[in-house]
């Protein structure tokens, strides 16, 4: 016979795994956006790190002024510390953005309608600040 006792203890152990089960997903996108800025950072360094390196061999001049982004791809190929220079910084920039869009999409998944909205204007005035600053 089941007894109240056994009840809440059943109840309160359930409690206790949905906890469990919420903070471990609070962790894991975190740990995610952890990892985004994390190797946003790393890959954007790599590449200012060998634009020197090509520099420092004789490849070619390092930029003095940004390529605009509808040439970056023609400077990368060949590779040239310029167009290498470029791409890590530009990567550098997509950096936060790629971060409040996984923050964004963490929201949605929790339904947290308040955290979406503010999250989305972040988002779109980052975008709009890169797409009128990459013009």
């Amino acid at each position: 016979m089941i007894g109240p006792r056994d009840v809440v203890v059943g109840m309160v152990r359930r409690l206790q795994a949905l906890r469990r089960a919420a903070v471990a997903e609070v962790e894991d996108i975190n740990r995610l956006i952890y990892h985004v800025l994390r190797g946003g950072v790393v890959l954007a360094l790599a590449f200012v790190v060998l634009a020197f390196l090509l520099h420092a061999s004789g490849e070619g001049p390092l930029p003095r002024s940004s390529v605009p982004p509808r040439d970056l791809f023609g400077s990368l190929l060949p590779p040239s510390p310029a167009g290498l220079m470029n791409l890590g910084v530009l990567i550098l920039l997509l950096t936060p953005v790629g971060r409040v869009a996984l923050s964004l999409v963490a929201y949605a998944e929790e339904r947290d309608l308040r955290y979406v909205a503010i999250t989305a204007i972040v988002l779109a005035n980052l975008t709009l600040a890169l797409a009128l600053g990459l013009a």
